[in-house]
């Protein structure tokens, strides 16, 4: 390693060292306080309040307080820890995002500083969890564990979290930046990676007889009110240039992303700008003067056991040795998976709209200890995996996951339904996309049709796409119309939007439907599918062949409002007539 690469990790060191985090928090705690004196306006703290993870939300005088978790990973003491802040500061419940994130709402300014030491004890962290910055880097749920992945990419998901936190040329940024790691290109994508700023897939290519490691590049994805899919920067970037790589493209970003209008400062309209080529040229001068490391992240996975044992109890055994239980095989269908490691499995968490108690924090933190587990992996679509499982301890393991309300049935399938807060919390919500996430989860479960099971249904209370429903099979977004001289909650549906081996298929947007017959609506569009499909067409087959002026005629007498009842204007999860409410944003602060 050459002395600059040195000088380059050794810098990042001293900005992760625990006296560099209490100086961030005092000084943070500082502004908080000039806050509340009235030496700084609210404006001014504002942009600094976001690189710290704190963000407004809709009742006045609280916060959101966003916590990175870097690639999803989660040990039992930080578990325990999370539950600790949602006890003392927030309302005893986190809520797990699509950025596998965790956020605690309603918490109060002046105890943010405290919160935050409890996280830093814990090797966990809200800088620039918000804002103009580098979001939190996301990774495949089972990276490490996945039949169909290329390598492990937890370590360098980490490495480039880790090197890119607290960045100094990198926290004021045009705008957000996202980054995820994909292990394959198999359908499903699990990180996503087609929708990101930067989104790295995992690849092996033979270079004289020796296997070598090392990444395709896409830039310039991402949702919100203009869905791009990313392009493609290289298709094999080598593993020691990726840092350097992402370094480049980020000092490209800083100086030609737009600083004068925030609804255009993201990469894709750079991309639209410039086009790929000259992208590409862009990248590669400034890839030439890059001071980052040339790393390999060779390190082992941090949630992969450091003694495993060899040649468990395969799972066929284990099956015949189990005494049937309804329940439970309705569980394990979905919930539990094979990793590729023989006699080792993965137990899926089906969490409602992605919320989290902190009883089942707590409770969590102890069955991973007492299974010798070393941790848990929050996934993009809000549920919490556990790999690294003997399938002989299985069956315990679903019994204690029982105890704490855990076991769910149902995971990845069509009632485990994706959600962002909304309005609820959120100041640009239109709608409460949360509690309609947590209705559709109860509603649907009953369907067993595989076909229908495997669809994917995702909600955002806004058009900013928080809950990624431009690429959900059936996706909504909030909106509100008049009916007379009132204001409903609506949503816009769409149908067909998807990220699998073949790229991003964005949701076509069919029409706007009332808030509350949303679950029949819901059943009428898979009864029209089940009846009018054909033989082996599946439901994005179906969708793609089917015409908008179809599917409107046979929801239209679900949706019309012909004779309006009191139900249509209380949205679900409110008691109270519907009215817009919308504050001021903080997505382009």
């Amino acid at each position: 390693m050459s002395a600059t690469a040195v000088t380059a990790l050794t810098e990042v060191e001293e900005r992760h060292s625990r006296e560099a985090i209490e100086a961030e928090i005092v000084r943070f705690e500082e502004r908080a306080q000039q806050l509340q004196n009235g030496a700084i306006t609210a404006e001014q703290f504002r942009p600094f309040r976001l690189k710290h993870g704190t963000y407004g939300q809709r009742q006045p005088g609280f916060q959101m307080l966003r916590v990175k978790i870097a690639a999803g990973v989660l040990k039992p003491a930080q578990l325990r820890v999370l539950a600790d802040i949602a006890d003392e500061y927030s309302t005893g419940r986190g809520h797990l995002t699509t950025r596998e994130n965790v956020q605690f709402h309603f918490v109060k300014l002046e105890n943010v500083g405290s919160a935050m030491r409890l996280l830093a004890d814990a090797g966990l962290t809200t800088r620039e969890a918000c804002g103009n910055t580098v979001r939190n880097v996301t990774a495949c749920p089972v990276a490490g564990i996945c039949p169909g992945e290329a390598f492990d990419v937890t370590p360098y998901a980490l490495g480039v979290s880790r090197y890119l936190l607290r960045h100094p040329d990198f926290h004021d940024l045009p705008r957000k930046f996202k980054i995820a790691f994909s292990g394959c290109e198999n359908d499903g994508d699990c990180a996503v990676a087609g929708i990101h700023d930067v989104g790295l897939i995992a690849q092996v290519r033979g270079n004289n007889g020796t296997a070598r490691r090392g990444f395709k590049v896409l830039v310039g994805g991402g949702l919100g009110s203009l869905p791009t899919e990313a392009a493609v920067l290289t298709d094999f970037l080598p593993e020691e240039e990726l840092l350097p790589t992402i370094e480049a493209i980020l000092r490209v970003f800083t100086e030609t992303g737009n600083r004068k209008n925030k609804l255009l400062a993201r990469l894709k309209y750079v991309l639209r700008a410039k086009g790929i080529e000259e992208f590409r040229r862009l990248v590669a001068e400034k890839r030439k003067v890059s001071q980052a490391p040339a790393e390999t992240f060779t390190m082992p996975s941090p949630i992969r056991p450091s003694l495993v044992t060899i040649a468990p109890t395969p799972l066929s055994s284990v099956t015949a040795e189990t005494p049937s239980d309804p329940e439970y095989d309705r569980w394990a269908e979905h919930n539990l998976m094979s990793q590729r490691q023989t006699g080792y499995g993965a137990v899926w968490i089906k969490l409602p709209a992605g919320t989290l108690h902190s009883n089942q924090m707590r409770g969590l933190a102890d069955v991973l200890e007492k299974n010798e587990l070393s941790g848990v992996r929050i996934a993009v679509n809000q549920d919490l995996v556990i790999p690294w499982l003997p399938f002989d301890r299985v069956r315990a393991i679903y019994d204690e996951l029982g105890a704490l309300d855990l076991a769910t049935p149902g995971a990845r399938t069509i009632s485990d339904v994706t959600g962002c807060p909304g309005a609820t919390t959120c100041n640009l919500g239109i709608t409460r996309s949360l509690t309609l996430a947590d209705v559709l989860s109860r509603e649907l479960d009953s369907y067993t049709d595989p076909e229908i099971q495997k669809l994917r249904i995702k909600i955002s209370g806004c058009p900013n796409s928080c809950g990624h429903h431009h690429i959900a099979d059936i996706g909504f977004y909030g909106n509100v119309r008049k009916v007379g001289e009132r204001q409903a909650p609506y949503y816009q549906l769409l149908l067909g939007g998807r990220v699998n081996a073949d790229g991003v298929r964005f949701g076509r947007q069919i029409m706007s439907v009332p808030a509350r017959p949303i679950p029949g609506i819901i059943r009428e569009l898979l009864a029209f599918y089940q009846a009018d499909r054909q033989a082996g067409e599946t439901f994005s087959a179906w969708v793609s062949r089917t015409p908008d002026s179809a599917i409107k005629a046979r929801l239209l007498p679900l949706a019309e409002v012909t004779s309006a009842t009191e139900d249509l204007f209380v949205d679900w999860g409110d008691t109270e007539t519907y009215s817009l409410k919308l504050g001021r944003g903080e997505c382009v602060a």
